[in-house]
């Protein structure tokens, strides 16, 4: 049957001054999930690691995208690509996590062996199967690029290749980050717990404004000056900066000389966030990852110029910074059912300063636009 969109009784309009939100069946309604499935997620670019954490052969990474097992592996011939993560004799997943394969990929259930180039290698019992080719059975590859230093993949054999959609943002990125290219082995996420009990846009919503930052994260706002914070759009991602903080604050002490001296936040359509915050010469890069209707994981990795974190900075984001998002966003996830609420308004300055929504209405116009583009039946 055909899914329809719900109604939007007030207007999400071009101008975020005099826009309202998406209405609240957007967050709740399962129909609209499967939707993003098939037209966002099944045909976005997906970040999977920094180019760093495939150094050797074999060398393997597993994500979820929507239901759908992926991994990006490095050959022999130190290439790089990317597969389902699904056996081609009885579905079973092939790999878990992160790891290295050093011969070949084996299958867990009934030992079929694939080369690291996804081609079939062996299959047991199968000498004398009529019609049988090894050929016929290699792993259904999918794309990838290689983008700012990460591995992105997209389920669509037919997307624009991520560079040409968004190579301002590549640029913008380098030329705001001197050691970009001086980041090394990715560290554990210490960006705090995971698993949050809302829904990807939720999350999304909560990233992309910093209206919210004052009142709801005291020491974040002490950290950073928000007088002169900044908030800008472009077509398929948004930026914040910080240029401003305090070395004396209520997060974490920082000197003149340790590192990086501001904020940076970039969010990438629809799902992936690149972070920089005081104190270091640190990057974490991650993605908002849908697991359910109501429920998505905030996960990623960290990189650094000396290998090394900034203890103070890490224990805040891990145990303030990270819960306070996470209550904020379940929170919210539970008010979406409330028969009291539909839609909410914009709150966007005549300056787009730091402080408005316009990014908000930038991404809830991505979302609503992208879900029109094309019908889909379930």
């Amino acid at each position: 049957m055909a899914i329809e969109l719900p109604p939007l009784p007030h207007p999400l309009n071009d101008a975020p001054e005099t826009s309202f939100t998406l209405s609240s069946p957007y967050y709740t309604d399962p129909g609209v999930f499967e939707l993003e499935k098939e037209k966002i997620f099944y045909r976005s670019w997906q970040y999977v690691a920094p180019r760093q954490s495939f150094a050797s052969p074999g060398d393997y990474v597993v994500v979820d995208i929507c239901e759908q097992s992926v991994f990006v592996i490095l050959g022999d011939d130190f290439k790089l690509r990317a597969f389902y993560n699904v056996c081609r004799h009885r579905a079973h997943e092939l790999l878990q996590g992160q790891g290295n394969v050093a011969s070949a990929i084996v299958c867990p259930y009934h030992a079929w062996t694939y080369k690291k180039d996804g081609a079939l290698r062996h299959a047991r019992n199968t000498a004398d199967l009529a019609n049988f080719c090894l050929e016929d059975y290699s792993l259904k590859s999918i794309q990838l690029e290689e983008f700012v230093g990460c591995v992105f993949v997209n389920l669509d054999a037919e997307a624009q290749q991520l560079s040409d959609l968004v190579a301002d943002l590549e640029t913008d990125i380098r030329s705001r980050v001197p050691f970009l290219d001086s980041l090394r082995v990715p560290m554990a996420n210490t960006f705090g717990p995971t698993a949050i009990e809302a829904g990807w846009k939720v999350v999304v919503d909560n990233y992309v404004e910093c209206y919210h930052c004052e009142p709801a994260h005291p020491d974040f706002a002490s950290l950073i000056c928000m007088d002169d914070y900044q908030m800008e759009t472009f077509g398929l991602w948004s930026r914040q900066i910080g240029p401003r903080i305090r070395h004396k604050n209520s997060a974490y002490d920082v000197t003149a000389d340790q590192g990086y001296q501001g904020a940076l936040f970039w969010y990438l359509w629809p799902n992936t966030t690149f972070n920089i915050l005081p104190g270091a010469d640190e990057m974490n890069i991650s993605a908002v990852r849908p697991r359910s209707l109501t429920r998505s994981s905030f996960e990623g990795h960290n990189l650094s110029v000396d290998n090394k974190q900034n203890t103070a900075r890490s224990t805040y984001t891990a145990n303030v910074l990270a819960l306070e998002d996470i209550s904020l966003c379940e929170s919210v996830q539970r008010g979406l059912k409330s028969h009291s609420y539909d839609q909410g308004r914009i709150v966007a300055d005549k300056q787009l300063s730091g402080i408005s929504e316009h990014a908000l209405h930038h991404f809830h116009r991505l979302v609503h636009q992208t879900l029109q583009t094309t019908s889909y039946h379930s």
